[in-house]
């Protein structure tokens, strides 16, 4: 037995004493990618192209046996990646293997390669981001940054997006967004509930149709913001809600009458001192270049999707103007003394305000039956134009949603016609299509959509689809003829189809909205709230309900977060 001191016996605790290593240049081909605990490589090609683009930039770690193999210990996916790549040589810190048996070199290249992989940070979003417009800022291309990367143009133009968004940039460090709902947030930076709405359908398969939602609400926000800075510039006060009916502080235009006890209109309505306004919201038709608001009585609306078609003399094409939004303002009377006014009969009766209070103007009152009468019936002419003012509100919110929807439906169909052979269902509802309705294919402007979801141009483009179609091809031809019927189908979508339920009124055997949308959810489209209700499965009203409620609590976040 041989004596041993201290200081020569095995302590486990002592930090171990390794042999230093060599850094070489060898052929990947050469190396024996040695049993490792990643039992999956996962090579994808976007690792593949950056191993290709830039080399191997982290050295791989290895360990040297007896009989001169290289064995690899740390970097079994750069390894195979640079063989994949083509590369001829990589970088290999070359450690001699220690000594043990089989069982001791198992357990420090198992220990080695899990503390090597825990040991890793990968970066964050906002890290990449940043290091992505360091390199657009030193004057590299969205293109050249992409190859470098390897990487989409979209995520390069998107870290750009986020960088230049204070809000989409916190999101994204907060880890609330991902890059590329971060980039879409920007276009909304300025708008109130934005981000809590975007954060709240992250990550779901309803993102998409929120942020339509949103573009939408955006633009009639914008047009809010508009038109109430048009009235506060002219002096006058923008009241946040309409005011309460017979409210004798704030009277309606429409029941003042003057001293001839004639009733006015809104050019006696120029001074801020004694009129407030109340904004309602309203649908408007611009033009399309300029933006300069115009009379839809002067359009030709028959010419709608079909550009070829000459307008009636007098009249613009459809295709040169554009649906938006507008704000119409409601004049309210702060002081009807000072404005030279008077309440008018009906108003004064229903606020119940003494007629003889109120100057000239006052009716005979002598008569309480008639009175009584006349009162019930402005009451029912009030609640009567407060139900007509409700349902306007709720057709403009509802039809936003429906344009909203529509982008994310077209969306959706573009794919589903990408394929090269009919997605499941589709050959029995091409042909209820064609036996229930065969003007389908003709009608709508059905081939316009059509092409428009192909990706093509309508006419000589489309007939050229088909004849360049191989003699293999009939699956291909199939899903241009679904796209025909989906063409038509989607065509009649309108914006506006949740009045209807999804039916085609007058038309016995047609193929419904709610049929085509049901269609589309059993291929994997995700229906909106809107859609919802043209299947049936929720109501008209209550989805208004529904954003009437987060519009009160958007608004009231608003108010806690800027008091003034």
């Amino acid at each position: 037995m041989t004596d041993t001191t201290p200081e020569m016996q095995h302590d486990e605790t002592a930090a171990p004493a390794y042999a230093p290593g060599t850094l070489e240049h060898l052929d990947p081909h050469t190396l024996v990618v040695d049993t490792n605990v990643r039992d999956v490589a996962d090579l994808d090609a976007e690792f593949v192209a950056n191993i290709k683009e830039h080399g191997v930039l982290i050295p791989i770690a290895a360990v040297r046996a007896s009989d001169g193999q290289v064995l690899v210990r740390m970097g079994q996916r750069r390894t195979l990646a640079a063989r994949e790549a083509g590369l001829p040589c990589v970088p290999v810190y070359v450690r001699p293997l220690q000594d043990g048996d089989e069982a001791t070199q198992i357990i420090q290249r198992v220990a080695e390669q899990i503390v090597e992989n825990d040991q890793r940070q990968q970066l964050t979003e906002a890290q990449r981001a940043r290091g992505i417009q360091q390199m657009l800022d030193a004057g590299a291309s969205v293109t050249k940054v992409a190859k470098k990367l390897s990487i989409a143009k979209t995520t390069v133009k998107d870290a750009a997006t986020v960088n230049k968004s204070a809000t989409a940039s916190t999101a994204l460090d907060s880890g609330q967004l991902s890059l590329s709902e971060a980039a879409i947030l920007a276009e909304f930076a300025d708008m109130p509930g934005a981000l809590e709405r975007l954060t709240a359908a992250a990550g779901t398969r309803g993102f998409d149709h929120e942020v339509e939602r949103l573009r939408q609400d955006y633009l009639s926000w914008q047009a809010e913001q508009a038109a109430i800075q048009h009235w506060r510039d002219k002096g006058f006060r923008v009241l946040d809600e309409r005011p309460r009916a017979w409210d004798i502080d704030y009277i309606g235009l429409s029941y003042l009458i003057d001293a001839n006890g004639e009733a006015v209109t809104d050019d006696i309505a120029h001074d801020p001192a004694v009129w407030v306004v109340y904004l309602d919201e309203d649908t408007a038709v611009f033009d399309a270049e300029t933006g300069e608001e115009i009379d839809e009585s002067s359009v030709d609306w028959d010419t709608e999707e079909d550009p070829e078609a000459t307008p009636k003399d007098g009249l613009r094409h459809a295709n040169t103007v554009k649906d938006g939004y507008a704000y119409r303002p409601h004049f309210y009377c702060v002081n009807y003394t000072a404005a030279g006014l008077t309440p008018d009969e009906r108003f004064l009766r229903n606020a119940g305000v003494p007629s003889d209070t109120a100057g000239t103007g006052a009716g005979d009152d002598s008569d309480e039956a008639a009175a009584a009468r006349a009162a019930t019936l402005a009451k029912a002419q009030a609640q009567q134009a407060e139900h007509e003012r409700r349902e306007r509100r709720k057709v403009i919110a509802l039809n936003r949603l429906g344009e909203a929807a529509t982008t994310v439906r077209r969306d959706f169909v573009a794919k589903l016609l990408a394929r090269k052979t009919l997605p499941k269902g589709a050959g029995i509802f091409i042909a209820t299509c064609l036996v229930r309705e065969p003007r389908l294919v003709t009608e709508y402007h059905g081939t316009t959509a059509a092409a428009e979801l192909l990706g093509v141009a309508e006419g000589e483009a489309m007939r050229q689809l088909v004849e360049d179609l191989p003699p293999t091809g009939d699956g291909r031809a199939l899903v241009v003829t679904l796209a025909i019927i989906l063409g038509g189908l989607e065509s009649r979508a309108t914006k506006d189809a949740w009045r209807s339920g999804g039916r085609q009124p007058y038309l016995r055997y047609s193929v419904g909205t709610a049929e085509y949308i049901a269609f589309l959810a059993a291929n994997g489209y995700e229906l909106s709230d809107i859609e919802r209700v043209i299947t049936g499965e929720r109501t008209a009203d209550d989805l208004y309900e529904q954003t009437l409620a987060a519009d009160d609590e958007e608004s009231a976040a608003d108010t806690e977060s800027d008091p003034q």
